[in-house]
């Protein structure tokens, strides 16, 4: 999720086969005294057999030719099988829409919703910060300031605490652990786990750290260009790997990293259902997805710039914000993270400013023109046609 302030935004042992000109040719094993040409319908030829008494002449005849036995396809009289051309079979998905329960009216600096989507947290324009009642469209609990930054929610963990950053500090508050800080020097970003937080920083080399709530840190060494050209992150929690989109995609696991595809894309959301990582470029119209391996799995258009993608929880899609027009509403489209297919769409208001989703992509709230917006994301499963 990014932050956005109208057009700009920011971080709240077999015989082998050979293959020869349409045509298999079976070379012969130790078995084998013939070599038998078959056509690609699976027919065999007795004029093709080569070597044998069915090709005519005797066997001094051939051995007396200094050409070694070849097979000519224009020498077989048969039209050449021609293979149809096959449409991609899609399986049927979900259709996804969304429908406002909530309206405020709040000057804002960023905001986050919980994984369970029972509270969230306004980052106020005073600096500070304010508990949400998402349902309400109220303020409600907790008013405090957590960092020495105006207040920025970023996301919520699944032990109920709301990240902050401001600098190299990565603030946490929830009222069961009150404040805990953390400092990062050449902090970059950073991405709550299921088991604490991730970090991409640039100290005295760029690197990507797994970090736990009691101190503990694993990291791994990366490109330097990936500090030097800051990417979006998205993390798997399941599989425990760190996506980065700088323009190239990585993959980062405990063990390394790997890149995933050149030139593919500055912005990553992973879809942890099918194991997909959907990329794009900033304000293009093409997004595409690749496995962990880097393999293309799909690719697909939209009616407008891309401006942010975000995975719709555990739900097997990925939200793209897509407008043709910045100062006209747009869409949040979203598409299948298997095979590209779109399952449906909710608007997206022109000076869109935040957005954040729950973990079971049930509900989102939106930040907008002083508008705070409320949604139910219905999502209706798959019909068989």
């Amino acid at each position: 999720m990014r932050l956005f302030l109208f057009s700009l935004f920011a971080g709240c042992a077999v015989s082998p086969v050979v293959v020869e000109d349409d045509n298999l040719l079976l070379i012969g094993g130790p078995d084998f005294e013939d070599e038998i040409v078959v056509s690609s319908n699976g027919s065999s030829n007795e004029s093709a057999i080569i070597g044998s008494e069915a090709n005519g002449g005797d066997q001094s005849e051939q051995e007396g030719n200094s050409s070694p036995g070849v097979f000519f396809p224009d020498e077989i009289d048969f039209d050449k099988p021609v293979k149809p051309e096959e449409e991609p079979v899609f399986e049927p998905v979900p259709h996804l829409y969304t429908e406002q329960t909530g309206l405020s009216w709040y000057s804002i600096n960023g905001l986050a919703i919980s994984r369970d989507g029972t509270t969230g947290m306004l980052g106020m324009s005073g600096g500070n910060s304010c508990e949400y009642n998402p349902d309400g469209a109220s303020l409600a609990g907790a008013d405090f300031t957590n960092q020495s930054c105006p207040d920025i929610p970023v996301e919520y963990d699944d032990q109920g605490r709301v990240m902050f950053l401001c600098d190299d500090d990565i603030g946490f508050w929830s009222p069961a652990y009150g404040d805990q800080h953390y400092v990062v020097p050449g902090l970059i970003t950073a991405q709550v786990t299921s088991g604490g937080f991730v970090t991409l920083e640039d100290a005295e080399v760029c690197q990507v750290s797994r970090r736990d709530h009691d101190g503990g840190v694993a990291s791994v060494e990366l490109p330097s260009i990936l500090c030097t050209i800051p990417p979006m992150m998205d993390v798997d929690e399941t599989g425990d790997v760190v996506y980065l989109a700088n323009g190239d995609v990585y993959a980062v696991s405990d063990a390394g990293y790997r890149l995933l595809a050149s030139d593919a894309g500055d912005m990553v959301a992973f879809d942890e259902a099918h194991g997909a990582a959907v990329v794009a470029w900033t304000e293009d119209t093409t997004l595409g997805a690749v496995d962990n391996s880097g393999a293309l799995l799909w690719r697909a258009e939209t009616d407008g710039a891309i401006y942010d993608l975000e995975a719709l929880g555990d739900q097997g899609a990925v939200f793209a914000l897509v407008y043709e027009d910045l100062s006209l509403p747009g869409s949040f489209v979203a598409f299948d993270g298997a095979q590209g297919e779109v399952w449906g769409d909710g608007i997206a208001w022109n000076g869109l400013l935040d957005f954040s989703i729950t973990r079971d992509a049930s509900k989102m709230i939106v930040s907008a023109n002083g508008a705070i917006y409320t949604y139910d994301i219905v999502i209706e499963e798959a019909v068989e046609e």
